[in-house]
């Protein structure tokens, strides 16, 4: 893997300027309950948490589409071929991090790296979104946050448990 997304959650202001952007850019709206990045706000703790998709080295949502409509490009991004999706929804729960859902048409959505330079980086005020070339500190990082991840439940209550499970790791 070349490039990757990475998330520094004590950088998340919790602004969801990358929601917005994510969303702008894929569906043409600003409407963060269709961006592929979502931000998890545990205000009352004093902090938020990016949710982002690991693009996972064996991914579960690939195995569990029965369409084959998923897949990994030669630079290992997870993408989703639309035109063969049947909107079953088994990617959806196949993926322990919550970062595949449904919109209103049955259509999946998913992190695809805006092709090679994901809008949400560039949009981020604090750095708390880095794409960058993947080394040894960022693989020990990411597979430390991976790790974290919560297989039962809705999207929104995996993002929200993997959220509070980074925080607690990182806080120790």
């Amino acid at each position: 893997m070349g490039e990757i997304l990475f998330s520094v959650p004590d950088l998340c202001t919790g602004c969801n300027r990358c929601a917005l952007i994510c969303s702008a850019i894929k569906e043409g709206e600003f409407r963060p309950s269709e961006s592929r990045i979502h931000i998890n706000d545990f205000s009352l703790n004093g902090y938020s948490v990016p949710s982002i998709c690991f693009q996972c080295p064996k991914p579960d949502c690939l195995e569990a589409c029965p369409e084959k409509a998923i897949y990994k490009k030669e630079d290992e991004v997870v993408v989703i071929e639309k035109d063969k999706c049947n909107g079953c929804g088994d990617c959806v729960q196949a993926c322990p991090y919550g970062m595949i859902e449904m919109d209103d048409n049955n259509r999946p959505l998913k992190c695809d790296y805006c092709g090679e330079q994901p809008a949400c980086v560039d949009e981020c005020p604090t750095g708390a979104l880095i794409f960058t070339e993947i080394d040894s500190e960022f693989r020990k990082n990411r597979g430390l946050q991976m790790q974290q991840r919560s297989k039962k439940g809705s999207p929104d209550h995996k993002r929200h448990q993997l959220g509070m499970n980074i925080m607690a790791f990182a806080r120790g």
